[in-house]
């Protein structure tokens, strides 16, 4: 562990998903003293390895989870005194910022903390600020979700209020049994432990992409990356995607964007307009933007990191983001980005979404062994089956890291991650 005496205290609120702590803790423990705060699994040898692993870097404590994870952070801090608070997790983010405001630290508005996790307050914060959105209605029941039928039109999508992941999410057409899809969109998200466990969903006019790439193998969907500091927004790069699987899973994406200028424009446009409408002022933000015949859409803005955009931006621009994010939370000055060097993308190949059982699968060793994979994991193993109910972290098969001169070689390699060369399955 690094001596870390004499350098500015930073709290890290450590939450579910990636990146891996070996791509955040070592930039962050060479600028700042880190105390990590973690949410124990009640798994002794889970637990015991997770703080091991953390304890490589910095000291640690297993304070967050249980009935009250801000009080937690709040105790901690007002005895260690930092001068910052980050977390990179969906599911940190209103601790977070609700403590550092509470201590007087860099963070974003009040009013922001509500609408970063309720995707209803957000619909309203950004149709308030003039910012184009789809029609919706909040639905808290059966009969509420009849009516928001009639309202909001068809199609549509049906999704919680708060949630991550695309879990329990639908298409709602014409032919879909309504008391059907209520029954297994409430039990599949109050059985999940990512939810809130309140039953508050949105159903929201659905967006209808046009393709703005002239590759096939790109999403009508992009996202934006950006850092907020006192109110100013800096754009970092805009992310191509990879087609969705079947319910709304994501299969990866490709940065930064291979799009023409004045689309690039058109969407950093859109994205500075819902930053400045949520409140949103000392921050990471990961804004979804849908590309539609009518100009970029949102889809919906997250206090966040974007899913491998701290090894992207270290890959493709030699940005160290995670120290810029912590210079943020403790009001220090940020450097600036550098010109693009290389593409790169996060792979997250999804499972079918049906009951299967993997019948093959690469080895890590494979996964490895294309050119410019840096990095790769897989979740499940041949005989196994994929938990694809609770959306895109629980159908995701494997998770890599690529580079490359172009993006061409990069959508090569999604292409044989969804082909049976890659993974295969026998029907349950």
């Amino acid at each position: 562990m690094a001596n870390q005496e004499n350098l500015p205290r930073l709290v890290f609120l450590d939450g579910p998903g990636p990146p891996p702590a070996k791509w955040y803790l070592p930039k962050l423990t060479e600028n700042f003293e880190v105390h990590v705060l973690w949410s124990p699994t009640g798994d002794d040898a889970k637990d015991a390895l997770r703080a091991q692993e953390l304890g490589r870097f910095c000291d640690n404590s297993p304070l967050l989870g249980g009935d009250n994870s801000l009080r937690a952070v709040l105790e901690f801090s007002r005895k260690w005194h930092p001068e910052g608070i980050l977390g990179f997790s969906e599911l940190v983010v209103t601790e977070t910022h609700a403590a550092a405001l509470e201590l007087g630290l860099p963070a974003n508005l009040p009013e922001s903390l509500r609408a970063l996790r309720s995707k209803e307050e957000q619909r309203i914060a950004l149709a308030r600020a003039g910012v184009p959105v789809p029609g919706f209605a909040s639905v808290l029941s059966l009969s509420d979700l009849v009516e928001a039928v009639a309202e909001v039109g068809l199609p549509a999508v049906l999704k919680p209020s708060a949630g991550v992941g695309s879990m329990a999410t639908y298409h709602v057409t014409e032919d879909v049994d309504l008391t059907r899809l209520w029954d297994m969109a409430t039990s599949r998200y109050t059985a999940d432990p990512r939810g809130n466990g309140l039953v508050h969903f949105v159903l929201e006019e659905m967006l209808i992409g046009e393709r703005w790439h002239d590759d096939p193998r790109y999403a009508p969907y992009v996202s934006v990356e950006s850092l907020v500091q006192n109110g100013s927004v800096t754009h970092c790069a805009v992310t191509d995607k990879f087609p969705l699987s079947e319910p709304f899973r994501e299969n990866g994406n490709v940065f930064p964007s291979n799009l023409p200028g004045h689309r690039i424009e058109s969407i950093l446009e859109c994205a500075t307009q819902a930053i400045c409408a949520m409140g949103i002022m000392n921050s990471m933000v990961h804004t979804e933007v849908m590309l539609t015949a009518a100009g970029p859409r949102i889809i919906e803005v997250n206090s966040r990191l974007g899913g491998g955009v701290i090894e992207m931006l270290r890959l493709s621009f030699d940005y160290d983001i995670v120290t810029a994010m912590a210079n943020v939370a403790t009001g220090r000055p940020t450097a600036p980005m550098g010109p693009r060097l290389r593409s790169s993308a996060q792979y997250v190949p999804q499972s079918p979404a049906r009951d299967v059982t993997l019948a093959q699968v690469p080895t890590v060793g494979e996964l490895l062994a294309f050119d410019g994979v840096v990095e790769a994991e897989l979740f499940y193993q041949a005989g196994d089956r994929p938990d694809w109910v609770r959306g895109t972290s629980g159908g995701k098969l494997a998770r890599l890291i690529a580079t490359s001169e172009s993006p061409e070689q990069l959508l090569d390699l999604a292409d044989f991650l969804a082909s049976d060369k890659a993974f295969t399955y026998v029907p349950d």
